[in-house]
């Protein structure tokens, strides 16, 4: 089936070991450190493959982040310093991190950067796994609900990122970076339109009333457009093909809300309303057909992102037949019967739907994980460094240049390329609407 998503890249990050020297040099330190390593690096292979297990993924997320949390604050771990303080380690070690659309890395000294960054690719992962689900040639009930659910989850996280955690780092986040403001929003309000998708979707399947459809698709399209106007000031190089995608489904959604309008009115009598409201479903048609052109043209300023073909979709080339099929019996029987004119106004749409609307589903951080003790928490001793040691510092200077270079190369690593496992297949949906989600 043709790929119905456009993904961006996953965000690439610099190894890390979490070798903190003598920092950590306490056997309780070193065991929560060697956790820390392995949770991180265990994440980072289950990201690259979007049919990773949801459950498995989920659950070595959590545990990273509780092992972090030490990193963050003080929790009850000092009796010093008030729970909510920054952890001594706060700022013990820096990380790198890509961005998903521009691919601009940045490097910061703080933990919660580390949060944000780990939590942020999970969101993304969520969405490629989402994709990866309704990509398949047969979708059932179960696999609906999961495609459903991992969006909701995503918008989740990313609510979280947005509203808990950006305002407490050190350093202001770039404008149309990852943690600008504006593209976050985009992120969620991108979820929230794809999940809603899934109800629709459903909706058309068990043939439910054209009034409930078309107020779905209108507010899809409403949420779709909301994403366009968090995207539409950012840098076009960068986003632009992003940009092209929402406003493309945002006009798919439309056409859909004034397709099953008139279908709607057609049921009530009202074939001139109905008939405008057909013609002003293939207007936002031929404009999503026009996008797609301009989409297709546009390529993305990171590599690993996902493009999709929405017009090679099958529950998008069934649109155009559907809206013909409405609009010939809506002008048969108002040329026999009816006689009615077809006015100029365009009828009014529902603006809301009545049940179907999506909203993110609740994430936290979740509690400091249970090798944190007050014991734990001390022995990281700040006072003790690696450069301070006399057995480093009376070695022999000849070694002293290649060995400052090793050194580097170990404290600041490259970010390394995560390569994604493709998701796409060629085959339609085996159902009457060509939905992804029977």
């Amino acid at each position: 089936m043709a790929q119905w998503y456009h993904r961006n890249a996953l965000k690439n990050t610099a190894p890390h070991n979490f070798t903190l020297s003598l920092v950590s040099a306490q056997p309780v330190a070193i065991q929560i450190c060697t956790a820390m390593c392995k949770s991180r690096k265990r994440i980072l292979e289950l990201v690259s493959d979007p049919s990773s297990n949801g459950e498995t993924m989920h659950n070595e997320i959590i545990s990273y982040l509780s092992l972090l949390q030490g990193f963050v604050f003080c929790h009850n771990l000092d009796k010093n310093h008030a729970s909510t303080q920054s952890s001594k380690l706060r700022h013990i070690t820096s990380f790198k991190w890509s961005n998903s659309v521009t691919g601009t890395i940045e490097k910061q000294q703080d933990t919660i950067f580390e949060l944000v960054s780990i939590c942020y690719e999970y969101a993304i992962w969520l969405m490629k796994h989402a994709s990866w689900i309704a990509s398949q040639e047969n979708v059932d009930m179960d696999s609906a609900k999961q495609v459903h659910s991992s969006l909701r989850r995503a918008a989740g996280v990313l609510t979280c990122i947005q509203t808990q955690w950006i305002e407490q780092l050190l350093e202001k986040p770039i404008q149309g970076s990852d943690l600008d403001p504006r593209v976050i929003s985009a992120y969620v309000t991108t979820c929230q339109a794809e999940a809603q998708e899934v109800t629709i979707a459903r909706a058309i399947e068990l043939k439910h009333s054209a009034s409930l459809i078309s107020a779905l698709a209108n507010q899809t399209s409403q949420l779709f457009m909301a994403a366009v106007a968090s995207v539409k000031p950012l840098d076009k190089k960068h986003y632009g093909k992003w940009l092209a995608y929402l406003q493309l489904k945002a006009s798919v959604y439309e056409s859909y809300a004034y397709c099953y309008l008139g279908e709607n009115l057609l049921e009530q009598e009202k074939c001139g309303p109905a008939i405008r409201a057909l013609e002003e479903s293939e207007k936002h048609f031929n404009s999503a057909i026009k996008i797609c052109r301009e989409y297709g043209n546009l390529k993305m300023a990171v590599k690993n992102g996902m493009n999709a073909k929405i017009d090679e979709h099958l529950f998008f080339r069934k649109l155009r037949p559907l809206v013909t099929r409405i609009k010939d019996k809506c002008l048969r029987e108002n040329g026999f019967i009816f006689h009615q004119i077809v006015p100029k106004d365009l009828p009014s749409l529902e603006m809301k739907a009545t049940h179907g609307l999506v909203t993110p589903e609740d994430f936290s951080i979740p509690p400091i994980n249970e090798l944190w003790t007050s014991d734990a928490y001390l022995s990281f001793d700040l006072t003790r460094n690696i450069t301070n040691d006399p057995k480093k510092n009376n070695k022999d200077t000849k070694k002293s240049s290649s060995s400052t270079k090793d050194v580097n190369k170990k404290d600041d690593p490259p970010v390394e390329e995560i390569k994604e496992k493709p998701t796409n297949s060629s085959k339609d949906q085996k159902n009457e609407s060509g939905c992804s989600i029977q």
